[in-house]
């Protein structure tokens, strides 16, 4: 069969026929972001758009935007971004470019795909999340300023039933501490929050002034990428060692890897019984007779997934538990 050679003419109009069929917005610009070719697709939302740049049509601006594509290939970078409309459409597009190199000339191809639907689901998310943290923290803040008033009348009624008020009292108790764990768990939960480097030695040698009944001792150092939830989860191993396991010293080793750190929580307490280890990370398990609500080590894992890390356990010789934390290098 004989291949038929295309003139220039043929291949011009070939492509122009395959841009239009695409269903993206396709432009291609020559160096100084003049729009050379279009399809239908920009026709229709943008107009004959031919001869203009690129940011006039977009921005209604004369000057090309920090964030453009096209700089990025430049600069050796994939050409890669999401950018707002503000001139025509009002809309939000991801952007691929590609560049193409012509004798002596360089071209670039705009891929452009309308997310704004995408875009503003997430910006709802987000917004709603932002919310529903700022509920939390004022229910939070409403419901201990109430329970501090409960507590300063226990403490000034006269009652001869020593039980009945110890048992207020505990009930009040739980109930700061489930806040706290809620605040704890929200912190677990929450995603979008930019990782930033955190000492790991500091942080656990500052905890264990927190906790002069048991000797704490920190041995290496690392840094890891996480946020402020890291502290909890740090103070929420401490605690499960001391009021579950009843220990009175806890070994943390930290050890730098290439990549990332292992940071080892070793207690010589009881230890975890053998029923609940299959599902200890999840919600409502407990154990101990300390036990509380199950939350502790449920935010553990959940934070610590979050970072893109892992936690296991093991048993520590000659007794007791050791959580393992593998977190990313900072």
């Amino acid at each position: 069969m004989e291949i038929k050679v295309l003139e220039s003419l043929d291949k011009l109009k070939l492509m122009e026929e395959v841009f239009n069929q695409m269903n993206v917005y396709v432009m291609i610009l020559d160096d100084k972001n003049n729009i050379l070719i279009i399809n239908n697709k920009v026709k229709e939302d943008f107009g004959n758009i031919i001869g203009k740049k690129c940011y006039e049509v977009h921005h209604k601006s004369s000057i090309q935007p920090e964030f453009c594509a096209m700089n990025l290939i430049k600069d050796g970078k994939p050409g890669k971004e999401t950018f707002f409309d503000d001139a025509v459409t009002n809309k939000w597009y991801d952007i691929i470019v590609s560049k193409v190199i012509i004798g002596d000339s360089n071209f670039y191809v705009h891929l452009m795909t309308d997310v704004n639907e995408r875009h503003l689901s997430q910006q709802r998310i987000v917004d709603l999340n932002q919310t529903l943290r700022i509920l939390n923290k004022i229910l939070r803040h409403d419901i201990l300023n109430n329970i501090s008033v409960v507590m300063m009348s226990l403490e000034l009624m006269e009652t001869k039933d020593s039980d009945l008020k110890n048992r207020a009292f505990s009930a009040i108790n739980k109930s700061i501490e489930l806040v706290d764990k809620l605040r704890d768990l929200e912190s677990a939960i929450s995603s979008g929050m930019e990782l930033k480097p955190y000492d790991v030695n500091l942080i656990i040698t500052e905890l264990s002034l927190n906790y002069p009944e048991v000797r704490i001792k920190v041995q290496g150092e690392c840094k890891v990428l996480a946020d402020e939830a890291l502290i909890s989860v740090f103070d929420n191993l401490v605690r499960n060692a001391i009021l579950h396991g009843e220990t009175d010293q806890i070994d943390v080793a930290i050890e730098k890897m290439d990549s990332f750190c292992t940071i080892s929580f070793s207690d010589y307490g009881k230890g975890i019984p053998q029923e609940i280890r299959k599902n200890l990370f999840q919600e409502g398990i407990a154990y101990g007779k300390n036990k509380g609500m199950g939350l502790g080590l449920y935010i553990v894992q959940k934070t610590i997934s979050r970072y893109g890390g892992k936690v296991s356990f093991e048993d520590n010789s000659p007794k007791g538990t050791t959580f393992i934390l593998k977190l990313k290098n900072a």
